[in-house]
């Protein structure tokens, strides 16, 4: 839980602009393998209730996230848009706010997404489809049917 405030702290201050060096080098001995393998299980239990299109840019990210060349501070980005996401906790509450609620998590990925786009490689792209098709059964197109 340490480990989510203070990535959290550090996404909230890289949206504002502010300083967050003294949060990163908090995080500079972080089993990231461990969180990202709990991150994993969150993001599939999320998918199963908001389905493979919601969960695509979440397994971008942790694609990403367990890559070994990331760095500190774009797992700490990461890895807190992936757990506020898949988090019934929320700064905007849906249940109250119906449309702004969900707008702070997908600020969130939006943000993070922009920050990490040149490490979705198509070898990530490839590993997010196998595992979306291994969760919800393979995608079909119109085009497929056609064949």
């Amino acid at each position: 839980m340490v480990v989510f405030i203070t990535c959290l702290a550090i996404l909230i201050c890289a949206i504002k602009g502010k300083d967050f060096k003294g949060k990163l080098a908090e995080l500079q001995n972080v089993d990231w393998k461990g969180h990202a393998d709990k991150a994993l299980v969150k993001i599939k239990k999320y998918a199963k209730k908001a389905g493979r299109i919601a969960a695509t840019p979440l397994l971008k990210l942790w694609y990403v996230l367990d890559d070994p060349n990331t760095t500190t501070l774009e797992k700490a980005l990461i890895y807190a848009a992936i757990i506020y996401t898949v988090s019934p906790v929320s700064l905007i509450p849906a249940h109250l706010y119906r449309f702004l609620g969900i707008l702070d998590e997908g600020a969130a990925i939006l943000y993070v997404v922009n920050k990490v786009k040149d490490k979705m490689t198509p070898a990530i792209e490839n590993k997010v489809k196998d595992t979306l098709d291994e969760w919800f059964g393979p995608e079909y197109s119109v085009s497929d049917a056609n064949a």
